[in-house]
């Protein structure tokens, strides 16, 4: 008689402990496996940036990513779904087929560090204890949700079939082995900036319905990281072009258990009676009319929508261009329609009432933290935030040393040192006064300094932190020729450098990158530029995901966010972030017509500008 193999012990339903206060926390476990966290101001970040962005720019000229796209109707999608669950045939809803509850996972902002990135999974596909919302004094259990529920940013710097394998799946996997339960579920997602770099070829390897029985090229198994994979690539790509072959690539991107089933980067579900899934997509900057226009078709007064986006409408307590963007698109109004909005992009906790919709930013999926915003006078206070404002402070002043020591990489010190060389040249051999060099590397570094401030921005705080921030960058070379004269005559004053210019070289670097980012963290403090700096810090801690209960009967949701302050600490408990419900009022009177002639003339125009193409 064979032997079965012993099927994995399930572990007894975690009790999360309640919420950390906003204090600060300076120590945190870094990562120690390949692939690390992104060093965003790094080669090998830059590299990846410049390669796909140029793959992009030629896909974007030749062949749209949108062409493989036939998104299936909400009812041909469900059934779909169903038949996955094992739902009852025939049902209108996903949760009429279950014929209880549904439930669903959220995360975005996936596949950073592969340590983390574990960890993360590990959080996702546990069971929680928790006191029932409905039923005072009683406790609920909360499975694993029967759909897993991408927001968008799968893998970075760029969501690539290589980094998604290595970033997403071997550590999902990994974890996967340990809960297996022979249950299928259902995974769904939508792309955002970083997937559409890659022109979503790995988004539809992990998320496009699977066809066919073909068996494809696959190199290596659903565990096994692949050691150097953007240096392999280009290398495989080299010589493939040189013998005029195609780069052989995993025809899927498989999560054991889960089963893909969209047929487009959009998508929508009939989740619940008067419940809908919207999933949207960014899309290349413009929401396409097809996509428009499938959304438009399925406007319904009096029925509810949860909506995923990849970018948030609201950010740090402020309106989002690219989100307000898709929402308009969408011909959605968040003060009058009751809409519960699921969102990453923005990599922390954070949820606001605007008007009759829930929006819930919840980017803690494995990427580095976005801060939460510290200077908010005059601005809304959110229902519920992770970190805070305090703990976000403490963190926002270490960037300097950070990146002054080259935890993000060490691009910031090559282009100071290519910045000051021409002035080091010129200066060296007579051709310019140091004082004209020292002004003209000031202008040019303060102009920098500028851009990073946001093109849009156009406050005075900008200008004058981007004017000293130049001139001390641009005049550090003459202030350190001054110090070691002063300190001990190592220069001669009638040359600006000196018998040993390349220690003044090695000072002004130093110096100015140590300035560049203390501009970087007075940019986050004050709240005018929110991303760079802590993309510098690269911090691993805050990671949480949203596992969501949609009830029967379709009149609203719960929902629970689970996470860790330092994911990567043995010590370091499982909290319970937030804890909210929402109420499925349906669509406002706002939708008065399936297509509205707003939406047609702009539909017109897109259609127009794609036949001009």
């Amino acid at each position: 008689m064979p032997i079965s193999a012993p099927s994995p012990v399930r572990p007894a339903p975690l009790r999360p402990e309640a919420a950390p206060a906003d204090v600060p926390k300076l120590l945190f476990t870094r990562g120690g496996h390949y692939p690390r966290a992104i060093a965003w101001f790094g080669a090998r970040s830059f590299w990846g940036h410049l390669w796909h962005l140029a793959a992009s720019v030629i896909a974007t000229e030749d062949i749209d990513s949108r062409a493989w796209m036939r998104p299936s109707t909400p009812d041909t999608l469900t059934r779909k779904a169903a038949a996955v669950l094992g739902g009852r045939a025939g049902a209108e809803t996903l949760a009429d087929a279950l014929d209880r509850d549904v439930w669903i996972d959220f995360l975005a902002d996936t596949g950073d560090c592969v340590s983390v990135s574990q960890e993360v999974a590990r959080l996702v596909f546990m069971t929680y204890e928790v006191q029932d919302p409905q039923k005072p004094g009683e406790t609920l259990v909360l499975p694993r949700g029967d759909v897993l529920l991408f927001g968008g940013d799968t893998a970075y710097p760029v969501a690539t079939e290589l980094e998604i394998h290595n970033r997403v799946i071997v550590p999902f996997s990994r974890v996967l082995e340990e809960v297996r339960d022979g249950k299928p579920r259902v995974i769904l997602g939508v792309p955002g900036n970083h997937d559409w770099y890659a022109g979503l070829d790995g988004f539809g390897r992990m998320f496009r319905e699977r066809r066919g029985t073909v068996d494809l090229v696959e190199t290596s198994t659903p565990n096994e990281v692949v050691r150097f994979a953007q240096i392999g690539h280009f290398i495989q790509w080299v010589e493939a072009f040189r013998v005029g072959r195609y780069v052989s690539k995993r025809s899927t991107l498989p999560l054991e258990g889960y089963v893909p089933v969209q047929d487009a980067s959009y998508f929508a579900l009939r989740i619940a009676p008067g419940l809908d899934l919207w999933g949207a997509d960014r899309q290349l900057r413009a929401v396409d009319f097809e996509q428009r226009a499938f959304f438009s078709s399925l406007r319904t007064e009096n029925r509810g929508v949860l909506l995923t986006l990849a970018d948030p409408a609201y950010a740090f307590l402020e309106p989002n261009p690219a989100g307000q963007h898709i929402i308009d698109a969408l011909d959605l109004r968040l003060e009058d329609d009751s809409v519960l909005v699921l969102t990453g992009d923005t990599h922390h906790y954070c949820r606001e009432q605007i008007g009759k919709t829930c929006h819930v930013i919840a980017g803690g999926g494995g990427a580095f933290l976005h801060p939460a915003r510290i200077m908010r006078q005059g601005l809304p206070q959110p229902a519920a935030e992770f970190p805070g404002p305090k703990a976000s402070l403490a963190l926002a002043l270490q960037i300097p040393w950070q990146i002054v020591h080259g935890r993000s990489g060490f691009l910031v010190h090559l282009a100071a040192a290519l910045l000051y060389l021409p002035g080091f040249t010129a200066v060296r051999w007579g051709g310019a006064p140091p004082l004209v060099m020292s002004f003209a590397t000031a202008a040019l570094a303060g102009f920098v300094c500028r851009l990073i401030g946001g093109f849009r921005n156009r406050s005075l705080a900008v200008y004058m932190l981007a004017t000293i921030a130049g001139l001390m960058i641009g005049f550090m070379p003459m202030l350190a020729r001054m110090t070691f004269t002063a300190a001990g005559g190592l220069f001669d004053a009638a040359d600006l450098f000196g018998t040993r210019p390349w220690l003044v070289l090695l000072v002004s670097v130093y110096v100015a990158t140590l300035v560049f980012g203390t501009y970087l963290t007075a940019l986050t403090v004050l709240g005018i530029e929110q991303h760079q700096a802590f993309a510098a810090l690269a911090h691993p801690g805050y990671k949480h995901f949203v596992r969501v209960r949609v009830r029967r009967d379709g009149s609203g949701t719960d929902a629970w966010v689970l996470g860790k302050v330092d994911p990567l600490s043995p010590s370091d408990p499982v909290v319970l972030v937030d804890q909210f419900s929402w109420t499925n009022e349906g669509l406002s009177a706002g939708a008065r017509s399936a297509m509205p002639a707003s939406l047609l003339r702009r539909m017109s125009s897109d259609a127009a500008q794609q036949q001009r193409r």
